[in-house]
């Protein structure tokens, strides 16, 4: 039996957009949309996968991620122009190997492997606040050269924590845990604005333990409490980030090949709409139920227990 041994099928922008024209029957088999159709086929495209993510779908688009924690600082920003927040997958950590001192240009640290010209460098300072800066030039020989000099002395053994990208703004923090220097995992507790705004003393600092995160729009914002203490803190959480935007014909879909018919049976649905095209019965039961099928599938398999809460 001959089988094609390959997994990836797609349908980029302009084929979902054409797909959906022929379902409606605008479009011949033989044809494809005009100019005009694409573009707007791709505002109702993008416009619908958007606002899909307020159904608590897309699991697949579920990240890692690290937030590098500040000295007595209450509040971050997470997203393209943000604080220190990344990929987990992106971070690379080392630690000063020779001590440096305020004004040095570079630093000495245990390895360079993973470091790069360009990235994003943190470096615990002696004052337990870090500098963060950028590499400037290729590391080599356990030297790393820094954009900015040394505002305060670093000694041996003080944490250097790298990044390369900065990672989009989270619609929704799923869960997240304090990192402390030993590594030690410390499940935070998420609380509403009103609980954030009743703490008495919101610049108290230990263990960060709570937090609340406000979406807002081009960055999100992250208020912890109570302010980190621990200069080699980080948080590690699991975000669901948004989907990417289709931008030109050629872009793939960022969603995996079982929600392919769902995409392109609700997008005529929407087209014929906006055309005034008569919608076939048919077609608009299968996008619903398409839509059904792949929203369930999408989702967490864990069981879901309850029990009676026996301090009343």
């Amino acid at each position: 039996m001959a089988t094609s041994g390959s997994y990836d099928f797609n349908l980029d922008r302009d084929a979902i957009i054409t797909q959906a024209y022929r379902y409606i029957g605008a479009v011949d088999i033989r044809s494809t949309p005009s100019t005009v159709e694409l573009t707007d086929g791709g505002i109702t495209l993008n416009s619908m996968l958007k606002g899909w993510q307020t159904e608590n779908i897309y699991l697949w688009l579920n990240r890692k991620v690290t937030l590098f924690l500040e000295y007595e600082e209450e509040t971050y920003t997470l997203g393209p122009t943000g604080d220190n927040f990344t990929a987990t997958s992106d971070v690379v950590m080392t630690a000063i190997k020779t001590a440096g001192e305020t004004g040095d240009s570079s630093i000495i640290v245990d390895s360079i492997t993973g470091l790069t010209s360009g990235d994003y460098i943190g470096v615990e300072l002696d004052d337990s606040t870090t500098q963060w800066t950028t590499i400037d030039g290729a590391p080599s020989s356990y030297t790393v050269t820094l954009t900015d000099v040394l505002t305060d002395d670093v000694a041996v053994d003080n944490y250097v924590s790298t990044y390369t990208t900065k990672a989009q703004r989270p619609l929704e923090i799923i869960e997240a845990r304090s990192i402390n220097s030993n590594d030690n995992e410390i499940p935070l507790i998420p609380i509403s604005r009103d609980e954030y705004m009743n703490l008495s003393n919101k610049d108290s600092t230990g263990v960060v333990t709570q937090f609340w995160y406000d979406p807002q729009l081009t960055n999100g914002v992250l208020h912890v409490w109570p302010t980190n203490a621990d200069p080699k803190s980080r948080i590690k959480a699991t975000v669901k980030t948004q989907i990417m935007d289709f931008d030109s014909g050629s872009d793939d879909g960022e969603f995996p090949p079982e929600w392919t018919d769902t995409i392109v049976l609700n997008l005529a649905v929407r087209i014929a709409l906006k055309t005034g095209v008569p919608i076939d019965k048919e077609l608009r039961n299968l996008a619903t139920s398409t839509k059904f099928m792949a929203s369930t599938y999408d989702n967490e398999k864990e069981s879901t227990f309850f029990q009676p809460d026996m301090g009343r």
